[in-house]
This record gives structure tokens, sequence and C-alpha cells, in this order.
């Protein structure tokens, strides 16, 4: 191998390296990701589990004090205190736990909504 010192024919380090394009995930530093991303997508699927698991968590113990306040009520009351009582109080904890969920997550929004565009025509009337 003939190297020359005066650097004909040499080749330049800066023309040897090409820019990274990748990077490692700020989140676990474990796998590496394009410039244009944030997160890996092992990472978000972490993330999305996550949050669907505190929601799962958060129905599931609205069940139980659903349930435990009907069965009390049913207690109070007389009412069929067999393996069918608790099978029917479970099942209308569950639908009540459902409707609760809907009116929450659909009709909330659209109060919100209305409320802030009654603000807002209160605040004009007093402006004018």
């Amino acid at each position: 191998m003939d190297i020359q010192v005066e650097g004909s024919n040499n080749r330049v380090a800066g023309r040897d390296y090409y820019e990274n394009q990748i990077k490692p995930c700020p989140r676990c530093e474990v796998r590496v990701i394009d410039r244009e991303k944030s997160i890996c997508n092992q990472c978000t699927k972490e993330e999305r589990d996550e949050k669907a698991r505190g929601q799962m968590t958060l129905f599931g113990l609205g069940v139980l004090f659903i349930f435990g306040w009907l069965h009390g009520w049913r207690s109070e009351r007389g009412l069929a205190p067999g393996i069918e009582g608790l099978a029917e109080t479970l099942a209308l904890s569950v639908g009540i736990a459902i409707a609760a969920l809907s009116v929450i997550w659909f009709l909330l929004p659209l109060v919100v909504e209305i409320g802030a565009a009654y603000f807002e025509s209160r605040r004009n009337r007093y402006r004018e």
C-alpha cells in the first residue's frame, strides 16, 4: 500500500463518513429511530397500553363501586341474595358504568361546547 503524504489521490476524512440519520430513542435508549420521530414504535405501543390499562382500571373500579352500592341497596330491601341476585347486580352495575362512560365521553364535550358558546355570547353582548 502506497500512501502519498502530499495529498494526491488520498481520501479526506470528511468524505469517509455519512451523516447519521438515526438517533437513539430518548425514552428507552435501546432502539434507534429516524430523526423525524420522537420515540420508537415499541415505546409508542407501551404508552398506548399504559393508557388503556389505566382506563380499564378506572372502569373496573367504577363497576366495583356501583356493584357495592347496588348490592347494599338490594340487601336493604330484602331482594334475591343468592347467586342470581349477585349476577343481576353485576350485570346492572356493568350497564350503569358503560352508560356513565358514554355520557362522559360523548355528552360532556357537547355540554362544554354549548357552555362556551353561551358565555362567549354573553361576553359579546356586554361589550356592545
